[in-house]
């Protein structure tokens, strides 16, 4: 797809992301979005790094990413495909389910992990999306979530 074709309803960046979302350190999990379009898709990463608070203990000498952390990525840049510019304050969603995920490989610092995800269905204030994340082009975690909105 054309990146012209796609919104960013001011989601450059992270202090963008934060009207967006609800987050805020050390659970907010998206540094950029690249591509959002609304109802339909959104692209966006983390920056992984040595700094945060999980590497101390998952695992010492041997830092990897948490797969519960990936999902909550996944949550997050999927979530924000529900976000339009001009809707403030920002719809909430919360994760209801989690199907089908596949960690294929493991994250760690100084990776950037990437996520795509698409709407699959909707069912009145539930959101089916498919998610896959990719460190590098390699394909790390896949699966689907469904988001439930605030009403």
């Amino acid at each position: 797809m054309n990146t012209q074709e796609w919104e960013l309803p001011g989601m450059e960046s992270v202090i963008e992301i934060t009207k967006a979302l609800p987050h805020r350190y050390p659970f907010l999990m998206v540094d950029r979005m690249v591509e959002v379009e609304y109802m339909k898709r959104s692209k966006g990463y983390k920056h992984i790094s040595m700094n945060e608070h999980w590497t101390a203990g998952h695992f010492p000498d041997e830092p990897l990413f948490p797969g519960v952390l990936m999902i909550e990525t996944m949550a997050q840049v999927g979530g924000l495909m529900f976000c339009k510019a001009d809707s403030q304050p920002a719809t909430k969603f919360y994760l209801s389910a989690v199907n089908n995920i596949k960690f294929l490989h493991p994250v760690v610092p100084g990776d950037t992990f990437m996520v795509e995800a698409e709407l699959i269905e909707s069912f009145h204030k539930f959101h089916q999306i498919k998610c896959k994340a990719a460190v590098g082009g390699l394909t790390v975690a896949t699966g689907m979530l469904t988001l439930c909105q605030s009403i």
